[in-house]
């Protein structure tokens, strides 16, 4: 009954105000219409949860995605000195990279006949490019303590490996920091971190921190000609890194 009246009441009405009504009871009908339209379920500049989409191979951080791999997924073509403690992989404009950093560990050293305590320790870092088929070494950093009676420290530091691309100009820097020292206590080690961009270095040198309950401060030294970019985040690693607690 109820529908027969309206449709009674309606058919009165100048043709106008029913045009009216019909949009008035429509748009109740779908009251979320524009709203779910603009809500976002997915766009070119982002996914359904809102956050930015980036470039291939590379997060919203400046890092590049890289892999870990195996001593036994090198290529056979790679030479390196020492024990391989980490190898990087990752691609970008340059193609495929590959890093390696190595530690020989302790040996004897050229002087040892006459001097039976001295040994030596040494370090590589090896920054290979795939060109065609074969791997092209662009970038090596050898370091190394010589002659050393007492103990040596000559390691990576855990940790502190990282690929990115903080200028946005799609070629990886690779940054690591490592600790060499030739001591007889505890000391205060000298320290690097190094940002390797295809064939640039960038260093920053120092000694590390020591906490033993009470703080023995190190010291740190950076390159003049380091990029604004590259010098915020190589002085944030370092002070991430910089310290040895032995308490």
């Amino acid at each position: 009954m109820n529908k027969t009246l309206s449709s009674v009441f309606i058919s009165g009405l100048p043709t106008g105000i029913v045009l009216v009504l019909a949009m008035i009871l429509f748009s109740c009908s779908h009251p979320n219409t524009i709203e779910n339209k603009n809500r976002g379920y997915g766009t070119k500049n982002g996914d359904s949860a809102g956050h930015p989409v980036t470039a291939a191979g590379q997060t919203g951080s400046g890092e590049i995605i890289s892999d870990t791999l195996g001593t036994a997924d090198l290529p056979a073509s790679i030479t390196y000195k020492g024990k391989p403690v980490k190898v990087m992989s990752w691609n970008d404009k340059l193609g495929d990279n590959l890093l390696l950093l190595t530690e020989t560990g302790e040996f004897a050293s050229a002087d040892s006949t006459e001097y039976p305590d001295n040994r030596d320790a040494e370090l590589h870092v090896y920054h290979y490019v795939k060109a065609g088929s074969a791997w092209q070494k662009i970038a090596t950093i050898n370091d190394q303590i010589n002659s050393c009676p007492v103990d040596i420290v000559t390691r990576f530091v855990p940790g502190a490996l990282f690929i990115t691309d903080l200028d946005g100009n799609g070629i990886a820097e690779a940054t690591f920091a490592y600790q060499l020292t030739c001591t007889g206590g505890v000391d205060n080690k000298v320290m690097k971190l190094i940002m390797l961009e295809n064939k640039k270095k960038y260093v920053i040198r120092g000694t590390t921190t020591v906490d033993m309950g009470e703080k023995i401060p190190g010291t740190m030294k950076y390159e003049a000609e380091i990029p604004a970019a590259f010098k915020i985040f190589m002085i944030k690693q370092w002070k991430a890194f910089e310290t040895e607690h032995l308490h």
